[in-house]
């Protein structure tokens, strides 16, 4: 009878015989199997997770005068018959960076019936405190633009406050002398 010589390392279980290892595997694959679908499919999560909307507005930066943390800074729209066109600037009001911000721009036909809501990323991706970004969106819609609101958020997170900072347009009112 040949003998085995080949490198062997013995441990503690080594040669023991033991029918308890593989159901044991399987039942605790199972119950991993049947958790993950139970987080994904009901509101198990919500539970386990402290997500909650006081949670997620912790994410959220104050401003050094405890309002919003961004700014508005301008805003235009172009309209072109079915196809309207929103553009702007926004400012971190805060003192620390802001990452991953998303503008989210309603834009409504005249009829409201059909509206489109585009997501489209601040530039750059992480504002510097007191710095700029912008964003654009643009949409085709099924009648005529009617209007469009505007509001950020961050890509994986909550809504974020902003501030109205436009400057107000200058207008000219010509007067008659009478």
């Amino acid at each position: 009878m040949p003998t085995n010589d080949d490198f062997r390392i013995d441990l503690t279980f080594t040669g023991r015989q033991g029918a308890w290892h593989r159901p044991v595997a399987i039942g605790v694959a199972i119950a991993g199997i049947v958790f993950i679908i139970a987080t994904m499919t009901t509101s198990l999560a919500e539970k386990l997770l402290p997500m909650s909307d006081e949670y997620l507005q912790l994410m959220i930066p104050p401003a050094p005068d405890g309002g919003e943390a961004l700014g508005l800074e301008s805003l235009k729209n172009d309209l072109n018959e079915k196809t309207i066109s929103v553009s702007g600037t926004v400012t971190n009001r805060t003192d620390q960076s802001i990452s991953n911000v998303i503008a989210v721009v309603l834009m409504q036909d005249t009829t409201g019936r059909f509206p489109q809501t585009q997501e489209v990323p601040v530039m750059p991706t992480e504002l510097a405190p007191h710095a700029m970004g912008t964003f654009a969106a643009m949409a085709t819609l099924q009648e005529k633009p009617g209007g469009y609101t505007i509001k950020f958020r961050f890509a994986d997170g909550p809504f974020i406050p902003h501030k109205d900072e436009r400057a107000p347009e200058i207008t000219i009112t010509p007067q008659t002398n009478k």
